[in-house]
């Protein structure tokens, strides 16, 4: 299946596997699906959320069970002309994700084999349903952005709600783009 993949759905699944690793587990979830659709910065998904304010780092601070925030204080920062995100952003485009994540914290798993969720594989599943339906030969950011929505109760689905976005309006948007695309 993953041989379908567009060349942005396969460095979109790399970023959810760097980002599994960088919150501590070898399991892909929905929600490291999500921001790695928003990391790539390129296709459908990544331009319907970024046009919804979905960053990589907005997603992190949202994602369900995240350790306590940074101990760089963002108000603080903010109070001297520091955007805290936009420095993380630029040192993660720069140096790869986690750049600025606290030392001693894994950014990997070492050896162990990643595996996708329960969730995950639903959202691949029907993100490859929604590939056929637009009679698309490959599976498009775009696709999976859908296939994640469509899964309906995941992390991701959490998050978006937790970010004050409508799913469906985010679906809607994503499938509008697929269909200019074609």
């Amino acid at each position: 299946m993953f041989e379908k993949f567009a060349g942005n759905t396969r460095r979109a699944v790399a970023y959810a596997l760097q980002e599994a690793h960088r919150s501590g587990t070898s399991r892909i979830g929905c929600e490291h699906l999500l921001i790695g659709l928003a990391h790539d910065r390129s296709g459908p998904a990544a331009d319907a959320l970024t046009d919804a304010g979905l960053s990589v780092s907005r997603l992190r601070r949202l994602m369900p069970g995240q350790p306590a925030p940074d101990l760089l204080d963002a108000g603080a920062l903010a109070s001297i002309g520091i955007d805290l995100d936009a420095v993380r952003e630029a040192a993660e485009q720069s140096f790869g994700p986690g750049a600025l994540d606290r030392p001693g914290r894994s950014r990997a798993t070492g050896s162990v084999r990643t595996r996708l969720t329960s969730d995950a594989k639903t959202a691949i599943e029907l993100a490859t349903r929604a590939a056929v339906a637009n009679k698309s030969r490959t599976i498009s950011s775009g696709h999976v952005l859908i296939g994640i929505i469509d899964q309906g109760s995941n992390d991701a689905i959490a998050m978006l709600t937790a970010a004050e976005l409508r799913p469906a309006d985010l679906r809607a948007d994503v499938a509008r783009r697929l269909a200019e695309a074609s």
